[in-house]
């Protein structure tokens, strides 16, 4: 069991690194959070291509006996401190040297860009940088978001300790930017008041083209959890997007495969191996947003029966609906491909609620078709639940 865990957690890491593979990532690490907990996680991200750049402060003037001792180990980190080569305030922007930063990301090295002050920058810089948006924000974040926009950065982390605090207050770790408006006073509500700088700036990073912001704890392996890992580490914000329901095909394999893994693991599911997946490819819809697979469920056919089976959603887009869209959508294809009734079972409480929640009402599992009894597992504590259509 523990190697055929291991060989999943290898799959999940494969199939992330090759889905970020060439893009481009912006850190933003404040004075008071330590870069040398990053480091580890920095090295394993450069070593599957994905392009970073940091921003940091560096008040101490530590950051170069660092960066020499991971350069000795292997790293290949590039140190520009702020100077006027690389920034000059003129007029109404700051201008880096972006050419030079692009290079050094072509070369496969991390720009790590830095400047010094307890406080920030001086304050004719953060005057300049900051505008209505960033007011009350820390100058590393304004100036990574600077740097994101201007790199067409994927994703753009905040390392804050604040991160910790909104995980175990917030309901999920994924938030729209159309639910942002109203997240201040939640968090005001919650315990965790001043939350309307950090709001506001995060939507304009959003609203700039940064697809993805994400407030991440300084801790060493968040940064890995968050990129390499279905549940993530942080908490992501996204700019509203569009989403669909479509068939699965071929290429979700490996998405849905890892999709399933937490229910299977948790025993909610039984084991459904790829080979298995892909010979009843036809029978799987997927829930998709801007291209990713976040949710799947299965309709299997037995005579003028349907089986709503195998509903899987990743933890962070949980919450919203979606698996019950999803649910609704498959109701409607079973009916209107003239079956009499759906059925659905679960060992799950929360399940039986949820298909309750549609309509289905319990019955007894010996009630179903002949031919689905036949493959079924019957010791399984599993209770069923059946939509006349």
């Amino acid at each position: 069991m523990e190697e055929t865990k291991e060989l999943f957690r290898a799959l999940e890491l494969a199939h992330y690194a090759e889905r970020f593979r060439e893009s481009t990532f912006v850190i933003a690490l404040p004075a008071g959070v330590s870069f040398a907990e990053l480091v580890m996680d920095l090295k394993v991200l450069a070593g599957y291509h994905i392009r970073m750049v940091l921003v940091t402060a560096d008040p101490h003037f530590e950051l170069e006996q660092i960066v020499s001792q991971a350069n000795k180990r292997g790293a290949r980190f590039q140190l520009l401190l702020l100077t006027d080569l690389l920034f000059r305030p003129e007029e109404d922007a700051l201008h880096l040297d972006f050419q030079r930063v692009q290079t050094l990301l072509a070369q496969e090295q991390m720009p790590i860009i830095a400047y010094h002050g307890a406080d920030g920058a001086p304050q004719s810089q953060v005057q300049v940088a900051q505008g209505a948006d960033a007011a009350g924000v820390d100058f590393t974040y304004v100036l990574a978001g600077q740097v994101a926009v201007r790199l067409g950065a994927s994703k753009l982390f905040l390392v804050t300790p604040l991160a910790a605090q909104l995980r175990s207050l917030l309901p999920r770790t994924s938030v729209q930017s159309s639910e942002l408006e109203g997240l201040p006073s939640r968090l005001d509500e919650a315990g965790l008041p001043g939350a309307e700088p950090l709001c506001s700036f995060i939507a304009a990073q959003l609203t700039r083209g940064i697809p993805d912001v994400v407030l991440l704890e300084g801790r060493s392996a968040h940064l890995f959890r968050e990129v390499f890992t279905y549940d993530g580490a942080g908490i992501l914000f996204t700019a509203t997007r569009a989403a669909r329901i479509r068939r699965a095909d071929m290429r979700d394999v490996t998405d849905m495969t890892l999709l399933l893994r937490p229910e299977v693991e948790s025993g909610a599911i039984l084991a459904v191996p790829e080979s298995r997946i892909e010979a009843n490819i036809d029978n799987y819809w997927v829930y998709e947003i801007d291209g990713m697979l976040v949710g799947l469920a299965g309709l299997k056919r037995y005579n003028d029966h349907a089986e709503l089976a195998q509903f899987a959603t990743l933890p962070r887009y949980r919450g919203r609906g979606r698996a019950r869209e999803l649910a609704q959508f498959l109701i409607e294809q079973a009916r209107a491909q003239g079956y009499r009734y759906v059925f659905a079972l679960s060992i799950d409480p929360r399940m039986w609620e949820f298909f309750q929640y549609l309509g289905f009402q319990p019955i007894e599992r010996e009630s179903l078709p002949e031919v689905w009894r036949q493959g079924y597992d019957l010791s399984r504590p599993s209770r069923a639940l059946l939509m006349e259509l």
